[in-house]
């Protein structure tokens, strides 16, 4: 593969649709209405902080029997666990956070953190007080939910410092499919360059154009330390390498040659941020152990797995609990899962947030991957 390192401003994001994958972080603590719904329905969480955090009775003035019951059973269906009650059910299907998982008979208060049991009881203790709510009546209507989700929504600004805009990449994505050739034809010269030029930075990739150095260094996901001739090729993915050469060949042709960085004047207004629409790297559901929150994992079932997926399930427990992970890495795999909701900073987790089936899973996990690696999974 020949490396063409050779952009001051971020994509201008003509195809919002990039942020595909990352689209949950731009939800993470913002109850955003109508986003994904149709006009009658509302996405959100009554209480986004009840599985980190402890409810008090002050959150908790004010709300009907009916959002208390709501908010009760939100805790379990966070969880994956599915309802024999048809209003119940029907509103979780309808959130975009919602992944069924378990039957009633299949998940227990024990699968539960401390944290969460305890705001189930002090949910619970509040309903009963007004009267408990009955599901399934005559007439029910999810109605006065979405009221209280569009009055306690709030835009918001995106806090967490990991954060990955999807604008900030000419195509989010290139390094998990195969970009097709229409999404490569719609690409300036310039962008050619700088969409294959991206592959690398990714990896950590220096440049010896001032044009593309000044273009990365801009970019909260660059950490650029590897010169050109220390980069293996070997480090790319079946699927970036793919790209790179679809890329550079599209390039080369159009232009007569590679794009000529570092020219008097040059500017990046002009570079955009675009849709990839190919398949997947990965299954977006898939968990590695789908059941790792309300069971014991085994040894031996763990030892047949690679060592890089011993770490990713570990970090899958976390990622089931919505932590922000701080490796690039993590944050690229569990960003392609439809389950996964970012809402917490990983230095704000504790103990108290896991059930005791993952915490003796997350002891196993990482006990198996220093067995298989005394260095472990080295996260990029």
């Amino acid at each position: 593969m020949k490396k063409v390192f050779g952009p001051d401003r971020p994509g201008r994001g003509r195809a919002k649709a990039a942020g595909l994958f990352l689209s949950a972080f731009l939800l993470s603590l913002v109850l955003l209405p109508a986003l994904r719904a149709p006009a009658e329905q509302v996405y959100g969480f009554i209480f986004p902080q009840s599985a980190q955090t402890y409810l008090t009775d002050a959150d908790l003035q004010g709300l009907s029997a009916q959002l208390l019951c709501y908010a009760r059973n939100e805790i379990f269906a966070r969880n994956g666990r599915t309802f024999l009650s048809d209003e119940l059910q029907t509103y979780f299907d309808g959130q975009f956070w919602y992944t069924p998982l378990y039957s009633p008979d299949q998940f227990s208060n024990d699968n539960l953190s401390q944290i969460e049991q305890a705001n189930v009881r002090l949910l619970l203790d509040a309903e009963e007080a007004l009267g408990t709510y009955t599901t399934d009546a005559d007439g029910w209507s999810h109605q006065p939910v979405y009221d209280y989700l569009l009055g306690e929504q709030s835009a918001g600004e995106q806090t967490d410092p990991y954060y990955t805009d999807p604008d900030s990449y000419v195509f989010y994505g290139s390094d998990q499919m195969v970009l097709t050739k229409d999404e490569i034809g719609a690409l300036s010269v310039q962008e050619l360059c700088y969409a294959r030029s991206e592959i690398l930075a990714r990896h950590g990739v220096l440049f010896y154009s001032m044009e593309l150095q000044d273009f990365f260094d801009q970019k909260n996901w660059y950490w650029g330390q590897i010169l050109p001739e220390d980069f293996p090729e070997d480090a790319l993915n079946e699927w970036e390498k793919a790209n790179y050469r679809a890329l550079y060949d599209e390039e080369t042709a159009r232009n007569g040659s590679e794009y000529l960085t570092d020219q008097p004047g040059y500017t990046y207004s002009d570079v955009g941020s675009y849709a990839a629409s190919g398949q997947p790297l990965v299954e977006e559901s898939g968990y590695i152990f789908m059941d790792s929150n309300i069971r014991y994992l085994t040894r031996e079932e763990i030892m047949r797995l690679s060592l890089q997926q011993i770490n990713y399930a570990r970090n899958e427990i976390y990622a089931r609990r919505g932590c922000i992970f701080q490796s690039q890495e993590l944050r690229d795999y569990f960003s392609t899962r439809s389950w996964y909701i970012p809402m917490i900073p990983a230095q704000q987790f504790s103990e108290d947030m896991f059930n005791e089936f993952e915490q003796a899973n997350i002891r196993l996990l990482k006990e198996c991957e220093y067995e298989a690696d005394p260095n472990g999974y080295q996260l990029y």
